[in-house]
């Protein structure tokens, strides 16, 4: 699962030799929850980034754990 998550997030993509072992561990049901998961978590992120919602006290920013992209 964190393959598929890793990918996706890195590529937007999913390869289709890891999507067959993922399928191989889920159903479809499964992985279209995953997805749809990992897309609401990017939207919240790009809302509450964008909108300036400060973090809770004491929370780490999830930015400063990111690894850069490029």
């Amino acid at each position: 699962m964190i393959g598929v998550v890793d990918e996706l997030h890195r590529s937007s993509d999913i390869g289709d030799d890891l999507w067959q072992a993922a399928a191989d561990l889920f159903d479809q049901a499964q992985l279209l929850d995953l997805l749809l998961l990992c897309g609401w978590y990017h939207a919240i992120s790009f809302v509450a980034r964008a909108t300036r919602v400060a973090a809770e006290p004491g929370a780490p920013r999830f930015a400063d754990f990111a690894a850069p992209r490029g």
